[in-house]
């Protein structure tokens, strides 16, 4: 009975919780909250020899834990990474994400140099060079090479942790015949200065058949398209000048330069006869007629060829190192006084000459520079003695559009110029005008500055005929030598003037035309040869002060009743060029001494002294 009644009472007990909890009677447990705007996401790298990870990232609750697996890689290669996010009252959440380790690329400092060695019968090989990372592994194909020829030499370079890498470069093996020849043809390796001008301004381009109108031809009435465009100025004549003296002293010794055939057959000879001593040769060979003493040594990549007769003195230079600045090198002397040396490269030249000319000494020296943006070049002439001597000086810049020379060669005593600039088109050869500043003397008055713009007449608009006589009065107050008649006038041609106030002296002028001293290069033919002379001459040219250039049309029009203006495009070409070279040429000009190019051409080498 009292068993009875505990079930009884348990039974009450139950169903009395039943229905309170129907009634709302107890609360539930609360629910577990999720993890919002958290993201695990993948993660490439470079190898770099450290470890990388990938993290979590995101609205992070405070108090989260997070649990990484697998999310560690430092070798190329692929991980599945696992985050686990716990936190009490959320459910933990479990994240995947993919990381990347990418092989890396070799340095570049890694290399497979080519070489050229001579054929000794024993096999050659090349090699890889730099410092080649950890677990690298080097395969060749085409090394261990011992018969004479040109090798190609594969190295193939792998590593796990690195994209395969492939490099090749040449093997040469090359004989004592072989090594003749090309150590020659390398030598003898004329330079050529004109190269480094457009192809427009060599003598053959610039030459006209005959000579085009100037100077006493002007003396009646003459149509400007008959004036020559390709007329070269003072300045660009001195770079002319440089050049042509420096070809000179290079065509006394084209014997030699074009000799290899039979200096080769001279060295050839000796290595053939010495295979185990080619470092120094010395003999003789007969060029063009003449007998010439022969020395030809050997230093590493360095060969060095003299040959003289008593009458040309020529050493030769060829260097193929790697550091070799110029590629050949040469000096030339001529028994009666000419000297010259020169460096060169594909993109670079140096060039000196010492002569004598009308018993007037001389030192000249060239140097031009190619580079993506065009050709730069200095000269530096001295007529004199180190002591004594008249200085002049030019830079020259020319890309595919313009050419400009800077110089400071004086067209009077009485005008000291600061720099000359005459603008060229590089296509053409024609002259696109000047721009000269000027200082000039007055007795009794300050030094007056003049910056000057120069004009072809034939590309002044409104001027279509032109006359010019010499002015025999002599009129020292219209400061022209000559009367200048424009476009069949009666009237000569008449500039503004600046005066003096109540004196009314003539100071200096706006504009006006004069006549200029030019040269033309004319092709004369003689039997089967054409040579290209170049004759001096004048031209009318138009001047402007630049101040007063905007007032031209207006005061050429109040003067001369004619609708003149200056040539726009030329005129913007030529100041900016003056600008943009003008600061660089004053800083040249005084760079080089006299002494500083006799010391660059040097004395002639002892060989040349022995018997």
């Amino acid at each position: 009975m009292r068993k009875f009644l505990l079930v009884f009472l348990a039974m009450l007990v139950a169903l009395s919780a039943a229905a309170l909890a129907a009634c709302g009677g107890t609360e539930d447990a609360p629910a577990e909250a999720e993890f919002q705007g958290v993201t695990f996401a993948d993660g490439t790298f470079t190898y770099d020899g450290t470890e990388h990870t990938v993290t979590v990232q995101g609205d992070i609750p405070a108090g989260t834990d997070i649990k990484y697996e697998n999310n560690a890689r430092t070798d190329a290669g692929t991980n599945t990474a696992k985050a686990t996010l716990t936190k009490e009252g959320y459910k933990t959440l479990e994240l995947t994400a993919t990381l990347t380790v990418n092989k890396a690329q070799f340095p570049s400092s890694v290399v497979l140099e080519g070489k050229r060695v001579l054929h000794d019968g024993k096999e050659h090989s090349l090699a890889v060079e730099g410092e080649l990372p950890a677990g690298t592994a080097v395969s060749y194909d085409g090394n261990g090479k011992s018969e004479a020829g040109t090798h190609t030499v594969t190295a193939t370079l792998t590593n796990p942790n690195y994209e395969t890498k492939v490099l090749t470069a040449t093997l040469e093996i090359y004989t004592l015949a072989q090594a003749a020849q090309d150590v020659l043809e390398g030598i003898l390796d004329r330079p050529e200065p004109w190269q480094f001008l457009p192809e427009a301004f060599a003598p053959k381009a610039m030459a006209y058949g005959q000579m085009p109108a100037g100077g006493g031809d002007f003396t009646a009435d003459t149509d400007v398209s008959a004036i020559g465009k390709r007329a070269i100025g003072k300045q660009l004549n001195v770079l002319y000048d440089g050049l042509a003296a420096a070809d000179t002293a290079l065509s006394a010794a084209d014997a030699v330069f074009t000799a290899t055939e039979a200096v080769t057959a001279a060295y050839q000879k000796f290595l053939d006869e010495n295979p185990d001593d080619t470092d120094v040769f010395e003999g003789s060979v007969t060029i063009g007629g003449a007998e010439f003493r022969l020395r030809i040594e050997t230093e590493g990549e360095r060969v060095t060829l003299l040959a003289g007769n008593g009458t040309v003195s020529v050493k030769l230079v060829s260097d193929r190192s790697a550091n070799a600045l110029y590629r050949n090198e040469g000096r030339i002397q001529i028994a009666d006084g000419v000297a010259l040396k020169y460096q060169a490269s594909e993109t670079a030249l140096k060039l000196a000459v010492r002569f004598t000319a009308a018993g007037v000494g001389t030192v000249q020296q060239i140097s031009f520079t190619r580079g993506e943006d065009g050709v730069r070049g200095t000269l530096h002439e001295f007529y004199g003695t180190e002591s004594a001597n008249i200085h002049t000086s030019a830079l020259l810049y020319s890309d595919d559009e313009v050419t400009a020379v800077l110089s400071d060669k004086r067209e009077s005593n009485d005008m000291k110029i600061g720099a000359f600039a005459e603008v060229y088109d590089s296509q053409t050869g024609e002259m696109l005008g000047g721009e000269v500043t000027e200082t000039k003397s007055i007795a009794g008055l300050a030094a007056a500055e003049y910056d000057t713009l120069w004009f072809n007449v034939y590309d002044v608009e409104g001027i279509e005929s032109v006359c010019a006589a010499e002015d025999t009065e002599g009129d020292d107050n219209t400061q022209n030598d000559h009367l200048v008649y424009i476009n069949g006038k009666a009237d000569t041609f008449l500039p503004e003037y600046n005066t003096v106030p109540i004196v009314g002296t003539k100071t200096s002028r706006h504009y006006d035309i004069e006549m200029r001293q030019v040269w033309y290069y004319v092709a004369v033919t003689e039997g089967d040869e054409t040579v290209y002379e170049k004759k001096e001459t004048t031209v009318p040219m138009l001047f402007v002060q630049k101040e007063n250039a905007d007032d031209f049309a207006e005061e050429c029009s109040e003067n001369n009743d004619i609708a003149a203006a200056l040539p726009k495009d030329n005129r913007a070409t030529v100041t900016e060029l003056f600008t943009a070279h003008g600061a660089e040429y004053a800083e040249e000009k005084d760079n080089v001494t006299f002494a500083d190019i006799g010391a660059y051409i040097g004395e002639n080498d002892p060989f040349f002294a022995q018997e």
